[in-house]
């Protein structure tokens, strides 16, 4: 005889709790978004367990840093308000418990990656096409309604179909950015920023949304996030390039841009092309970007050499013809030691 287990409600909300405390300390692994996806679609009392879990986490602590006026904010830098307090004040228990019964299957998703030193030039359904660099990783959530890209490592250029009632998002964990057409290119830098450049169209950037409004946007297939607006969101136009970062307890992340000058937009991206461009940077810098297209490494062996300017067209997986430009140009030498090529006065 087989013997059916229902949970009780106390059960389900020490489950509750344990899922809000660790999406509170950090963002979910994917693993750990499927396992969570696994226990909503489980029982439809999960979800408003969930939800009034998070509410009471909020409703224990102050929520609501002071906004920022605009005088206090320089021209080139503005916060990113976390979309926490809108979730909160929308996501009432009476609300929440009617999404019980409409949870509807999360969309479809679609993992693309590029090996260290590879270029993957990949084109998409709606016409848009996905250009990933070196060591990099984008999940692919596409629905009726919008276009959904999880950035979750290294960098990539979007060249976006015009769709103006299916916008197209890409998500990291410290900016949403948002377009309905135009070319953009997103990276994750090791220390911890998002560098951006917009090459055409006009572009939205705004803070992540946090990890209940993705939960919920998940697993109900409505959207908890929040709507792009001239409060909310930072406008950006082509030929700019912005960086996000982390702006610091209680102003969620900080967005500064710039003009850049004419051609630097297209050095920067000549690794679609499976090469690196360089205009006068140093020899530190162009030894830092080359480091990301090979597990082999170049060493500058001496401060004098690592200051001295580059500028050229090389192969970003040909560090031995790189050494051999900088030996002939700068009158060095360079030797092999192992899996690094030595460079020296």
């Amino acid at each position: 005889m087989s013997v059916s287990v229902r949970q009780t409600a106390g059960a389900i909300d020490l489950a509750a709790a344990a899922w809000v405390a660790r999406m509170d300390a950090r963002v979910l692994t994917a693993d750990e978004r499927g396992e969570l996806d696994a226990w909503l679609a489980a029982d439809p009392r999960h979800l408003g367990a969930l939800a009034r879990a998070r509410a009471l986490l909020l409703s224990r602590r102050d929520l609501a840093p002071a906004l920022v006026g605009e005088a206090a904010v320089p021209r080139d830098r503005a916060p990113l308000h976390s979309r926490r307090r809108l979730l909160a004040g929308a996501a009432s228990v009476a609300g929440l418990a009617a999404l019980g019964a409409g949870i509807r299957q999360p969309a479809a998703r679609q993992t693309y990656s590029s090996a260290v030193g590879e270029v993957r030039h990949i084109p998409l359904d709606d016409g848009s096409t996905l250009t990933l660099n070196t060591n990099s990783s984008v999940t692919l959530a596409y629905t009726a309604g919008r276009r959904l890209l999880y950035l979750e490592r290294g960098e990539a250029f979007f060249d976006v179909a015009p769709v103006s009632d299916r916008p197209f998002v890409v998500r990291s964990p410290l900016a949403q950015l948002a377009t309905t057409g135009g070319a953009c290119c997103a990276r994750l830098n090791s220390d911890g920023v998002m560098t951006v450049a917009v090459l055409s169209g006009k572009l939205a950037v705004e803070g992540a949304p946090s990890p209940l409004a993705e939960t919920l946007d998940r697993v109900t297939g409505r959207d908890w996030t929040l709507h792009l607006g001239s409060r909310d969101a930072v406008l950006v136009s082509g030929g700019q390039e912005v960086s996000v970062r982390p702006g610091g307890a209680g102003r969620g992340s900080l967005v500064s841009f710039e003009a850049v000058p004419p051609g630097a937009l297209d050095r920067a991206l000549m690794w679609r092309e499976g090469r690196l461009a360089f205009e006068g940077e140093t020899l530190a810098q162009a030894v830092a970007q080359f480091a990301r297209y090979s597990r082999r490494r170049i060493v500058l062996a001496s401060d004098r050499l690592a200051q001295r300017h580059i500028s050229g067209l090389f192969q970003a997986t040909d560090l031995d013809g790189f050494a051999r430009a900088v030996a002939v140009g700068f009158s060095a030498k360079y030797r092999e030691e192992g899996d690094s090529i030595v460079l020296y006065d």
